[in-house]
């Protein structure tokens, strides 16, 4: 049998890891990574996470492996790295890859834009390594060379 004192160090831990396992399990480090606020909205916007549906406001926080999606509203972005997205109306966007840690060398961020319209104005990643900022189209992938870029793409 534990004492005490020792018992009072396990109990927490269980108790966390109960909370954890109610919620679905241990959710991953990219699922848990926040890469991004919401600084501006107009009409409704969500984020798709761990398949359920939440509506977004003004300050929340977008993390890597998000979905966002539009109906008639729009939302804008500000990444860790100081780039904006725009996202217009009926438009469904993926946040598939960010990494920002330029001190180790890791720079890198995927975008899957599946429909709609979504202006692009490069941060830092951009700056320090054009190559690692990609969107992924359903016709095609495309490096961004340039700072800022507006795109359509027809969807269902």
């Amino acid at each position: 049998m534990k004492s005490p004192l020792e018992m009072r160090r396990v109990i927490p831990g269980l108790m966390l890891t109960s909370a954890l396992l109610l919620l679905g399990g241990t959710p991953t480090a990219a699922q848990q990574e926040q890469v991004a606020l919401v600084k501006v909205i107009a009409g409704e916007a969500y984020a798709l996470r761990a398949e359920q549906r939440a509506e977004l406001d003004v300050g929340e926080a977008i993390f890597a492996k998000d979905i966002v999606e539009t109906a008639d509203g729009s939302v804008g972005l500000t990444f860790k790295d100081g780039s904006r997205i725009s996202i217009g109306p009926n438009s469904r966007v993926q946040f598939t890859q960010f990494q920002f840690a330029p001190a180790e060398g890791q720079l890198s961020f995927l975008i899957e834009f599946f429909r709609g319209t979504m202006l692009y104005v490069s941060g830092v990643i951009a700056k320090l390594s054009p190559d690692a900022v990609k969107v992924k189209t359903p016709v095609a992938t495309v490096a961004v060379r340039g700072t800022r870029f507006l795109a359509e793409v027809e969807g269902d």
